[in-house]
């Protein structure tokens, strides 16, 4: 078994290093490689592995197996010396992101009094989970300050190994899992916290610390965050976005909500102005569609697709056109997707969802509703007609079932 020395640990800046290939084995159908020593940080504690290349052959994930540190590549090595190449801008957005998250964990504790529970460093965002049952953004604002603050004043970053009676005179924000030598990491006079991760020499180098947004999960409170080159290019593309909506509407960007909600209530405005010329158009339609309607035993039947409609007008229809006695209505709409309405009178005895269920059944549709009214979807668009056909199908048999 190969006892890797961590090479990232005495120096986390290091792109470039040689070693010894000791041992090439096979993981998950890839060649991988041991090494005597490595710069390449294997995927623990939520911070991801490096990339980066041996002996210019391309390095594709490094992961820890009992305490064996694999290099998996994309073609296979021979044992013996080698040269190793970090891919450092990775390197250093993992190192930004995950001291970052070590600032804003203790900021949280600091202003809010809430522990970190977990952390997860994403290929584009981070999250902690947070022991709050909510957030706003005041009190994220208050976080948000404090930890800008510890990396304004370019605090230095340290680590060190302790022994575990060591590390009981040390105030952790959080107690390690492991026994042994203990790595800590030291934010100077601010966190104290026990990590195998890689991080910046001076909080400085984080950059700019923001919070993305939050949302509650089982109790409590997962915080989405950027930190450094993340946070300047979110910034950046938030900003273009801002200034090319602010040029659209001619306001300048602080006034872009109030547009918004202008903008807003004219398209309310016209919505309702929309609404009521097509409840008059369907008003004109009323009659038209009603002298459509075909006699199927002593019940007039109005069997239609409705284009142009969507399903409150369908029901508007089926509902209008009901007043009369000995009327049943099968109607379809395909705006968004395709709906349907089966409705009688109440002087029709007969069971509409139970009909709808018969005539959408073959073609994977679901519906459901009352005797005198169902309404159901879930049928190809291209069906739609043939709903409609075996809908009339069934109904002659029912109608005449009913009056025996």
């Amino acid at each position: 078994m190969a006892n890797t020395k961590r090479l990232y640990y005495d120096d986390p800046y290091c792109t470039e290093f040689d070693a010894t290939i000791l041992h090439m084995t096979a993981y998950e159908g890839r060649p991988a490689a041991e090494l005597d020593a490595t710069c390449f940080y294997p995927t623990s504690g939520g911070q991801p592995h490096d990339l980066g290349t041996l002996n210019g052959v391309p390095v594709l994930d490094v992961i820890e197996v009992d305490e064996r540190i694999l290099h998996l590549l994309a073609a296979p090595l021979t044992p013996g010396p080698v040269h190793g190449v970090i891919a450092w801008e990775r390197r250093f957005d993992h190192m930004q992101q995950h001291t970052g998250q070590h600032i804003l964990s203790q900021a949280f504790e600091r202003a809010l009094q809430a522990d970190t529970l977990s952390f997860h460093l994403g290929s584009t965002s981070s999250t902690i989970d947070i022991a709050l049952s909510s957030l706003d953004w005041d009190l994220a604002t208050q976080v948000e300050e404090l930890a800008n603050q510890i990396v304004f004043e370019n605090r230095p970053v340290t680590a060190r190994e302790y022994s575990e009676t060591e590390i009981g005179a040390l105030n952790l924000r959080k107690a390690p899992p492991t026994k042994g030598l203990i790595r800590v990491v030291n934010i100077a006079d601010f966190d104290l916290c026990a990590c195998g991760g890689t991080h910046v020499r001076a909080t400085g180098e984080v950059g700019p610390i923001h919070l993305c947004g939050w949302e509650r999960r089982r109790g409590q409170t997962r915080v989405e965050f950027l930190c450094g080159w993340r946070a300047l290019r979110d910034h950046r593309a938030k900003d273009m976005i801002c200034q090319e909506l602010a040029g659209k509407f001619s306001v300048g960007v602080a006034e872009l909500p109030q547009a918004f909600s202008r903008l807003a209530e004219a398209e309310h405005v016209a919505r309702q102005q929309v609404e009521a010329l097509r409840r008059r158009l369907l008003d004109c339609e009323l009659p038209r569609l009603a002298s459509e309607a075909k006699q199927v035993g002593d019940v007039r039947v109005l069997c239609r697709l409705l284009e142009g409609y969507d399903a409150g007008h369908m029901r508007y229809i089926a509902q209008s056109l009901l007043h009369e006695p000995k009327r049943a209505v099968l109607l379809a709409v395909t705006d968004p997707s395709p709906q349907f309405c089966f409705a009688r009178s109440e002087d029709v005895p007969l069971n509409m969802a139970q009909l709808l269920r018969e005539a959408v059944a073959p073609y994977g549709g679901r519906g459901g509703g009352q005797p005198h009214m169902a309404q159901g979807g879930g049928v190809p668009t291209e069906q739609v007609g043939s709903v409609l056909d075996r809908a009339m199908e069934l109904l002659l048999p029912m109608i005449l079932k009913a009056r025996s």
